[in-house]
């Protein structure tokens, strides 16, 4: 392939990429879906830790709320990320925007054996902005992406130890990138798509006290289209682009136990399968661009506890360590992913008969993102440290109609 191509396939790596900087889960995913879950760095989410909202991690979830008729949880999640680096000089500025993350979940018994549930969420996204005259902005000024996930499902509590649960996945994606030389922009593409899945999970109370989930989230493949421009090799504004992106498999395991009236302590694994994106590869008029990516799997163990304070009052804490899967030679500026550590508080109050409220608040401290490029036609050389960190502050409400 040219040099003139490699190099345009790092400028629009982003195209399937659908890069979003310091992301608040490893690679681009977004995790805070839940504000109870958060409350405890997420540790027990597949076992119901999360309330209703666990039905993300596990469509089983549903079967523990068949007891009740109608239930709605919503959150909205305010989400601060900082990520800077200051060289090679002009320094890109803080390039993580602020968001607001929304999801909502919903419940309905048709008996004490079958519950109908729903999750509307946004798996994957972010936004990163430099400043346009960064010294990287070639190979990464802005990148948006967002995705919209309906996730309709089913519990059947199969007996009292074992409830198991199916779901579908419909999403819809949209990407805005661009690259900038000296201020002016050499990249601009838009693109989006729609694409299907599924849920699938298990729910298991072994002993009085003791539950069990274990939840999948399987990957959906999107072929991204749009229009755009690029300088190098030439397409012209309008040009058509396409790539293709399967968003990595998630499987999660949670643990609940109870020790005494008051305390629970909680505990998970997750995986992600982000080893599955090998290359990127981008359709343009001007051929094929590829960029090597060669990233690894994903991994977060979490624990936490919950405490009872009062009848109306619980309060919780945990902590998380989560292992990036961007590797340091495959890291650039639109993704200067790295490890992470979780730190979380969190508390739910109910405040009427069918009314409970969930805040959490977490910091979350990640390693620099180091990032060295070599040079390759006409993309300069680029070494650049990013400091980086999030605040996360979340509010929920679950109601019982």
């Amino acid at each position: 392939m040219p040099r003139n191509q490699l190099g345009l396939s790092g400028a629009v790596s982003a195209l399937v990429l659908v890069a979003c900087g310091p992301a608040v889960a490893g690679g681009f995913a977004i995790r805070e879906q839940s504000a109870k879950g958060q409350g405890t760095s997420f540790a027990g989410a597949a076992a119901g830790s999360a309330g209703l909202s666990s039905l993300f991690w596990n469509p089983a979830i549903s079967a523990e709320y068949n007891e009740f008729g109608f239930i709605s949880e919503s959150n909205a999640t305010l989400v601060l990320p900082y990520s800077e680096s200051d060289t090679p000089a002009p320094g890109s500025g803080n390039i993580g925007d602020w968001a607001i993350v929304p999801a909502s979940y919903y419940s309905y018994a048709i008996n004490d054996q079958l519950t109908l549930a729903a999750a509307i969420a946004s798996p994957l996204g972010m936004t990163t902005d430099a400043n346009n005259t960064w010294a990287g902005a070639i190979h990464g000024d802005k990148s948006e992406v967002r995705t919209y996930n309906f996730n309709p499902s089913a519990s059947y509590r199969v007996n009292d130890w074992l409830a198991l649960g199916l779901g579908a996945q419909i999403e819809y994606m949209t990407l805005d990138v661009d690259s900038r030389a000296g201020g002016a922009k050499v990249l601009d593409v838009e693109a989006d798509s729609f694409g299907i899945g599924f849920t699938a999970g298990v729910l298991m109370t072994p002993l009085e006290g003791t539950e069990i989930g274990v939840g999948f989230r399987s990957s959906i493949s999107h072929t991204l289209k749009g229009d755009g421009f690029s300088g190098f090799p030439a397409n012209p504004p309008g040009s058509p682009m396409q790539g293709d992106f399967a968003s990595p498999e998630l499987l999660t395991l949670g643990l609940r136990q109870q020790l005494s009236d008051q305390l629970t302590v909680l505990a998970g694994v997750e995986w992600s399968n982000w080893s599955r994106f090998k290359e990127l590869r981008i359709h343009t008029p001007a051929g094929d661009l590829v960029t090597q990516e060669h990233w690894k799997d994903g991994w977060m163990f979490n624990v936490g506890a919950e405490y009872a304070y009062s009848d109306l009052l619980d309060l919780r804490a945990g902590v998380a360590f989560e292992k990036s899967p961007v590797p340091d030679a495959f890291r650039t500026p639109r993704v200067p992913d790295n490890d992470r550590y979780w730190l979380s508080l969190g508390a739910s109050y109910q405040f009427a008969d069918n009314m409970t409220a969930h805040l959490a608040y977490s910091h979350v401290f990640m390693e620099d993102g180091d990032i060295d490029l070599p040079a390759a036609l006409p993309l300069p050389a680029l070494a650049a440290s990013f400091d980086q960190h999030v605040n996360i502050v979340s509010l929920g409400l679950t109601r019982d109609w």
